[in-house]
């Protein structure tokens, strides 16, 4: 379903670090496998959230499901092991370049996630029932207004977020920062504009539009609009929004890089020894399709 895609990829705000989680899914040889083939059936309880659907649309969602799980395993689980292969070479020198690289594949798997999703979300959404957008409607504002709840409530400055998550990511992937790598985060997440409650604000109409087309499905020109209100979502607010994004991307991809360059020969080697876990847990997964 594309609203729940997009919904749950919307919460990942930096890239990169979704990447991590992504390669984070097949984080052990024998348990990565058994997560990814379980895809599936997380996608299918998470898009149950939003409604009491039928039988039949149960059915839907569950062929969608499946069908983007083998989607991944076909089309990208390959590029994700030849990327993975480019990052074991990861040195002080080449570490701008690969970083870019890791960065641009998590944005391409973001674009096109989101276009495999149309169309099936598309002829899903004609079978709801007001009922059922009623339903959606107060799951998404429930969810929305939990996300905003947990910014507005947070004591913490946005830098200070920012940094366990750094601090999270990397853990992930066996690299503990060092004193100087953390100051170096400190310093460029300073630099970062805090556009939380901006992007909110721009999801919350975002939504708002989605739920009064959803309301249109008979209009003649519903899938038309449907699907250029979906591709929207990648590019909320105004330019002066857009152009804050931008460099808070470039100021996130910079200090991925020059964590890489301050890297000790022992963290390159946690590094690449988690990749090798990767992939080996890759290597399982295609093996057993």
């Amino acid at each position: 379903m594309m609203l729940g895609m997009t919904l749950m990829m919307m919460r990942q705000l930096k890239l990169f670090l979704l990447t991590i989680l992504f390669f984070s899914a097949v984080s052990c040889s024998i348990a990565g496998s058994w997560a990814f083939e379980r895809i599936d059936d997380y996608l299918v309880s998470y898009f149950n959230e939003y409604a009491d659907f039928s039988v039949e649309q149960q059915s839907q969602i569950a062929k969608f499901s499946k069908d983007y799980q083998n989607w991944l395993a076909k089309n990208e689980l390959p590029k994700v092991k030849a990327l993975l292969l480019q990052l074991k070479k990861i040195n002080h020198e080449n570490s701008g370049e690969l970083t870019l690289q890791l960065y641009d594949y998590a944005r391409d798997l973001y674009t096109k996630t989101g276009h495999f999703f149309e169309i099936p979300f598309v002829k899903f959404s004609k079978t709801l029932s007001k009922k059922q957008i009623i339903e959606i409607e107060k799951h998404l504002v429930s969810t929305q207004n939990d996300w905003d709840s947990e910014i507005a409530g947070g004591q913490k400055e946005y830098s200070d977020v920012l940094l366990e998550r750094y601090i999270a990511g990397f853990k992930r992937i066996k690299m503990k920062l060092t004193d100087s790598q953390i100051k170096t985060v400190v310093a460029r997440a300073s630099a970062m504009d805090d556009l939380r409650l901006q992007w909110s604000l721009h999801r919350r109409e975002w939504t708002a539009h989605l739920l009064v087309l959803l309301s249109e499905r008979s209009d003649p020109l519903y899938e038309m609009a449907l699907i250029s209100h979906l591709k929207q979502i990648s590019s909320l607010g105004d330019s002066e929004f857009q152009s804050k994004l931008k460099t808070n991307r470039e100021i996130t991809i910079d200090t991925i890089s020059n964590i890489f360059e301050e890297a000790s020969e022992s963290q390159l080697d946690s590094f690449r020894e988690r990749l090798d876990v990767f992939i080996a847990s890759i290597d399982r997964i295609l093996a057993a399709r």
